[in-house]
């Protein structure tokens, strides 16, 4: 579940080849073999997601892209070993560092207001730098599934900078759902905020969006601080500028 939710739309898998087979097993450039086989970082596995049925208050299937997801776009993905991570496990699971990946580090979140006027600005800075930095390795969609042809043909994605990629991934997941409802197929329900998997989802979510920050910045001890809402009367730089 993590790394779909981690991968989303992989560049190197946005085209026709990868919507027409159904794979996202991209060559890690380490090895030269998809997922870093040859240097059992990974390997290229069927996607397994749950095969429980839908409650009767959603009739409709076959509709909605992120239904089993990512099973309307990709059956196979990389399946990364041990601490190895990214859509081609080229990278390192959330935590772990080191050209093995074998190096654990925690990383310390600080309350933005007890952070010098330096390193807020230094904050803004990065997120200004995310906002006109397009991600080099995530796209997104522009169409449905259905829109892109049966065999692929007609692939819609598009480049995004590094912000408005997590602003589109939120949004992605947290529209409306097309299960069921009342008279027609749409259904205000929203799988990211309102069942079991708000927390998770948005604690990987977090760590991703902060992975990618630290990748643009060359900072890998960068943390995305947090902010107690109790201390808004006194919060100069959360205004526009966040």
């Amino acid at each position: 579940l993590f790394e779909t939710c981690w991968s989303q739309f992989p560049r190197p898998c946005a085209n026709s080849e990868g919507l027409r087979t159904k794979e996202c097993c991209p060559v890690w450039s380490g090895d030269g073999s998809p997922c870093g086989a040859l240097s059992g970082r990974g390997f290229c596995a069927d996607v397994s997601v749950s095969d429980e049925p839908n409650g009767p208050q959603y009739p409709h299937s076959g509709i909605d892209d992120r239904e089993r997801w990512p099973l309307s776009f990709f059956n196979r993905t990389c399946r990364c070993a041990g601490n190895y991570g990214g859509f081609n496990c080229g990278e390192c699971r959330f935590g772990y560092w080191g050209s093995n990946c074998a190096e654990y580090r925690e990383s310390v979140r600080r309350n933005i207001m007890s952070m010098s006027t330096t390193e807020q600005q230094k904050f803004i800075s990065y997120l200004n730098l995310a906002k006109n930095t397009i991600n080099p390795d995530y796209v997104i969609t522009t169409g449905t599934r259905a829109e892109m042809g049966e065999n692929g043909e007609s692939p819609m994605f598009s480049d995004i900078n590094t912000y408005d990629l997590f602003v589109w991934i939120h949004y992605y997941v947290s529209r409306d759902t097309f299960l069921g409802g009342p008279g027609n197929v749409w259904r205000d329900i929203d799988f990211a905020h309102e069942s079991a998997a708000f927390l998770p989802w948005h604690r990987v979510y977090l760590l991703h969006w902060e992975h990618e920050i630290r990748k643009i910045t060359g900072d890998f001890n960068f943390t995305i601080p947090y902010w107690d809402w109790r201390d808004a009367q006194s919060c100069e730089v959360c205004t526009d500028n966040l």
